[in-house]
């Protein structure tokens, strides 16, 4: 399991940039917070640290803005269980429709690889 913080890329229109990605438990939420010299610094709380994250992405979505980690990328979406007891840490790189190896979700990733959360979602919906 990596830990926070963790050093990554993001992407602006093709052009990348170095950020740093937190997490943390507190108060018993879930805390996601970037910052990069690019932008100013994004953080959000969730029930576990992957919603905590999609809710970054679409704060930053909106002005192009794509995060290099592998909770991001459009085959990667967390089971229930991962959420509820793993805190939404890890997720499962999707095969079709059953679950393949489990990845960290701050795992730095190229942010060319990586997608919208509206349309993660719907490649994650059954």
């Amino acid at each position: 399991m990596i830990t926070s913080p963790q050093a990554i890329r993001v992407d602006r229109d093709g052009v990348g940039y170095g950020a740093t990605v937190s997490w943390r438990y507190e108060d018993r939420v879930w805390v996601v917070a970037i910052e990069s010299p690019a932008f100013e610094p994004v953080e959000a709380r969730a029930h576990d640290a992957f919603e905590a994250l999609c809710l970054v992405r679409a704060e930053l979505e909106p002005h192009a803005w794509r995060i290099g980690v592998a909770g991001a990328q459009p085959d990667v979406w967390p089971s229930g269980m991962a959420r509820d007891q793993g805190g939404g840490l890890s997720a499962y790189r999707m095969i079709g429709e059953r679950a393949g190896e489990v990845v960290d979700t701050f795992l730095p990733v190229d942010p060319v690889t990586v997608t919208t959360v509206a349309e993660q979602q719907a490649r994650a919906a059954p």
